[in-house]
């Protein structure tokens, strides 16, 4: 991860310096002014932000965007719309901003055919642009952001853009930034979920290694753990259906233990490059260090230490033998505790499961994938209110930073607006579970008792996603483990304050290792080989894959999947990701 943080340091580096040193950006160094941007550049002098936090726009302001909709019947209120909502009427009542919706769809696809017809007859894009990959558009279609970062962001979110550069791999061409990445919250790395009372029953300590893990796996499987007499328990509940990793009974702790470079999946072959001590993207599904992974994998499979319908389960299904009693190790991230397994009492009233590290390889390794980047958005080349914009999106995340960012509004001091995502009871503040608290029905957000599912309604100009800050909720893991009624120091905590005592345990633990965290270092469109030949590379190496752990083919079958992998246009893929990882890297 350390390495990571080191790569684009001369733009994003160049960002935090200048806002803790003002003279350096001051207009005694002028700077080129960003393509068409009709606002204010770094070569004028800092704003003051505490000024600008305050600032009504008037006369208002007109933004256009264009956003996907999923329909849900807890988005907004009855009589409200996505044009029309508590958030867009104070927007502009509070910030002189009028959001215009220039197209809403349904899905992804559409929202491509919509851009692919923009395109192509020359008409003007939306200001803000969300859901697609910058390099989808032509740079000279879009505006660079160097300058308006470096002059209008928040001082708290140019520290965030400086600590974690490789988040703007994806949006930056030969030293220009053209977009702004969407940070998610980064803590649902994977935990080790045991069997407490099992290894309690057969005298056994939680495994540090994959060595002491696998003799685990073998009592579990073999020494009777829940006692009724039967050879019906095994060790791990996992999926391999779509991949190495996946969303909750993964494999990625186990593939992390014996290799540098993330666990792949077999969705698609976008995912899961990382750099190699040379600094060239390595496909992980390919790289000689799966082959001893592969070869663990089938040794548990073959001695029944492990589902044997793993390779056709998906997560849903993987998780079902953990839940009804007869698997005892899993991994995933630290919220299962409450959602799925806290469904095993039901058929064993004394089961407990318990999270753990994830276990070390034979040199020590440790890793595990974590979602850091999840899209980004870029702006149109003539959008003439990106100072608006970023008035805008630095509220949002003061939110996450605090009372102490000058952009934090009181406003939104427990939740965003009071009978949508909160209501206040009883003297109390109350997110959810309104029937089951006592909450009379005519204070339910929606008459169906359901949350309200904001994001919709509040984050328009920003693609429907709450802005995040990785890792910014960790302290509040052990704070509210400590003390359930201690208070959150921001909205990253609050979150974690809603969780409960076994996620804020599995939480606790998860972080211990934050050093295990691998992040995709391409972010970028699928390249041309991808589009092409993506479909029939993935196809060879989930079977290579499967057949390998299964006992159809023998490990050293790995060579001859990696030789024909390479010939099948695996070669050309790697190139054109590294083609484009070097143009992100250019000054």
């Amino acid at each position: 991860m350390q390495l990571k943080k080191k790569r684009l340091f001369g733009t994003m580096g160049c960002i935090l310096l200048c806002s803790a040193m003002a003279t350096a950006c001051s207009s005694d160094t002028p700077k080129e002014s960003a393509g068409a941007q009709a606002t204010q550049t770094a070569s004028a002098l800092p704003i003051d932000h505490a000024q600008q936090a305050k600032k009504k726009f008037d006369p208002p302001v007109t933004i256009t965007t264009a956003i996907i909709q999923d329909q849900k019947d807890n988005a907004f209120k009855p009589g409200e719309t996505i044009e029309n909502n508590v958030f867009t009427k104070w927007l502009k009542d509070n910030m002189g901003i009028e959001v215009k919706f220039d197209f809403v769809v349904g899905k992804q696809s559409d929202y491509d055919t919509k851009f692919r017809l923009l395109l192509a007859s020359g008409s003007k894009l939306p200001d803000v642009i969300t859901g697609l990959y910058a390099d989808q558009l032509d740079a000279g279609l879009l505006m660079p952001l160097n300058d308006a970062i470096e002059q209008y962001a928040s001082p708290n979110l140019k520290k965030l853009f400086a600590q974690y550069p490789q988040a703007f791999e994806s949006v930056t061409r030969d030293g220009k930034i053209y977009g702004i990445p969407r940070f998610l919250s980064a803590d649902e790395g994977g935990v080790m979920w045991l069997r407490e009372d099992w290894l309690k029953k057969l005298n056994l300590k939680a495994p540090a290694t994959i060595d002491e893990l696998e003799k685990v796996l073998e009592a579990f499987t073999k020494q009777d753990p829940d006692g009724d007499g039967k050879a019906d328990t095994y060790g791990l509940a996992v999926s391999l259906k779509e991949g190495m990793y996946t969303w909750m009974a993964s494999a990625d702790p186990i593939f992390g233990a014996f290799s540098d470079y993330m666990a792949p999946e077999f969705r698609s072959i976008g995912g899961w490059w990382n750099p190699d001590k040379n600094g060239k993207l390595i496909y992980s599904a390919v790289d000689p260090s799966a082959k001893p992974f592969l070869e663990t994998m089938a040794r548990w499979k073959k001695d029944g230490y492990m589902d044997p319908e793993a390779g056709v389960k998906d997560a849903m299904k993987a998780i079902e033998p953990a839940v009804n009693g007869t698997a005892g190790v899993i991994f995933g991230p630290n919220w299962m505790g409450q959602w799925p397994l806290e469904d095993t009492a039901k058929s064993d009233p004394n089961a407990v499961w318990k999270a753990y590290p994830i276990p070390a390889g034979p040199e020590g390794k440790i890793g595990r994938v974590v979602q850091m980047i999840g899209g980004a958005m870029s702006f149109s080349k003539d959008f003439k209110h990106i100072d608006a914009w970023f008035a805008y999106i630095n509220k949002m995340y003061a939110r996450q930073f605090g009372k102490d960012d000058p952009y934090y509004d009181p406003t939104f001091d427990v939740g965003f607006f009071e009978g949508y995502d909160y209501i206040k009871y009883d003297g109390k503040i109350i997110k959810n579970g309104f029937k089951d608290k006592g909450v009379p029905e005519n204070l339910w957000p929606l008459a169906s008792g359901k949350e309200m599912d904001m994001k919709y309604a509040l984050y328009a100009l920003n693609g429907a996603f709450t802005p995040t800050v990785p890792y910014l909720g960790d302290p509040g893991y052990a704070k509210f483990a400590a003390d359930p009624n201690a208070q959150a120091a921001n909205a990253a905590e609050e979150r974690v304050k809603n969780l409960t005592k076994v996620q804020l345990e599995a939480g606790n633990v998860r972080q211990t290792q934050n050093e295990a965290d691998k992040y995709n270092s391409f972010e970028g469109a699928a390249t041309e080989t991808m589009k092409s030949k993506g479909g029939l590379l993935t196809k060879l190496e989930s079977e290579a894959y499967l057949k390998i752990i299964y006992g159809d083919k023998p490990v050293d079958y790995f060579d001859e999947f990696v030789k024909e992998w390479k010939a099948s246009g695996g070669d050309q893929v790697t190139a054109e990701v590294n083609a484009w990882y070097e143009s992100t890297k250019k000054k």
